[in-house]
């Protein structure tokens, strides 16, 4: 698509591997960057290129090491205004194991963080250290969504995505407000599986295989999600309760070709709403994504908008309204060969404008070349 740029925002430096960005909901209008590493800043994206710290996690997280171990997500809770707590997803060791925990923020108006605070809400244990997901967000609901991949390795070897008694390879839908029996928090009773004994209540939906990139509709409040694939295909899907969106029996929209029988007999999945493939070099790895309903970009108004992560490239995928059916997937930006572009995330401001993450330190827009 012709006439939209990606700028680089000006800062006085760079963020190591900025993973995720959340809006403070307490109308200070600053943003928080999550880095990987345990580094939590508040930034500005007015142009100003201010930002101060927020959270040094970086002790805690100083053997955590490997390419996708880490920090992987922060929510701000609907009501911090009044609450001052936020969630973390992390990684750490010695059991591995995926960490959501909870944390308050000191009551000024210019937040800090305050780590003595923090309440483990959920552990994890994990086999392996990758395919992790972990990214976290809240609905328009007020309950927390958690995405979490299958476990690691080839092929999802112990089968965790389709099994439901695990929480890998699903979403998580969880209330942070209340208390079941002695779990540290709530299962909301229309959770799909909720009344099911043969199903871990806190699942929303299932089938994934390293889910990175939950965003909600702020029109619709439709639920979307990138899943990152192994060798033929990356995928977006629209995420729907209690739906299974067939990781590792498939793979995108085809039968996997390494498990000749599913995990169990007639199981009904779903296929992704867009698919693309390695095969035709497309890319590799993609990360998602948002539906645009901002103001600056109205040619993009109700296209998801996402990017791949080793080939550098943005996409808008054109939706008809009327058939939710995708119609066209536009180029917004290819890679310049010269520029350290890995998008991490594509994420929005306050304001609902795309703002893109970079493994290498930078944040982006994406603009009207006449800006």
């Amino acid at each position: 698509m012709s006439g939209i740029v990606l700028r680089k925002l000006a800062f006085d430096r760079e963020f190591d591997s900025p993973v995720m960005l959340a809006p403070l909901p307490d109308a200070s209008g600053e943003q928080v960057i999550a880095m990987q590493r345990g580094e939590f800043c508040a930034v500005r994206l007015d142009g100003s290129g201010k930002w101060r710290p927020f959270l040094d996690f970086r002790e805690q997280m100083k053997d955590i090491l490997l390419f996708e171990e880490g920090v992987h997500g922060i929510a701000f809770h609907p009501r911090f205004a009044e609450n001052r707590l936020f969630y973390l997803s992390y990684s750490q060791n010695e059991p591995r194991r995926t960490v959501i925990s909870e944390m308050r923020a000191t009551k000024d108006s210019n937040p800090d963080a305050l780590p003595e605070t923090e309440r483990v809400l959920l552990e994890i244990p994990q086999p392996l250290a990758d395919h992790w997901g972990g990214h976290i967000t809240f609905g328009p609901d007020g309950f927390l969504y958690i995405a979490l991949g299958d476990g690691g390795l080839r092929n999802d070897p112990y089968r965790l995505a389709q099994n439901p008694w695990v929480l890998h390879g699903k979403i998580l839908r969880i209330d942070v407000n209340g208390r079941s029996g002695k779990l540290p928090y709530a299962i909301p009773s229309d959770n799909p599986f909720a009344k099911e004994q043969t199903v871990r209540p806190e699942i929303f939906a299932l089938g994934f295989r390293n889910p990175w990139g939950l965003s909600f509709d702020a029109r619709s409040g439709q639920l979307w999600c990138a899943d990152v694939g192994q060798d033929l295909w990356e995928e977006i899907n629209r995420v729907d309760a209690g739906a299974n969106y067939g990781w590792s029996d498939r793979e995108g929209p085809m039968k996997s070709a390494f498990l000749p029988h599913g995990y169990q007999p007639d199981t009904a999945t779903k296929d992704p709403v867009h698919a693309y493939t390695r095969m035709r070099g497309e890319g590799i790895c993609i990360v998602g994504g948002l539906l645009y309903r901002g103001q600056k970009l109205p040619e993009l108004d109700g296209a998801f908008i996402f990017a791949d992560w080793g080939y550098g490239t943005v996409w808008a995928l054109g939706i008809d309204p009327a058939s939710g059916l995708p119609v066209r997937r536009s180029v917004l930006y290819r890679k310049d060969p010269e520029l350290k572009f890995n998008p991490t995330l594509v994420t929005a401001d306050i304001d609902g404008e795309p703002v893109l993450l970079s493994q290498d330190g930078a944040l982006y827009r994406l603009e009207t070349d006449d800006e």
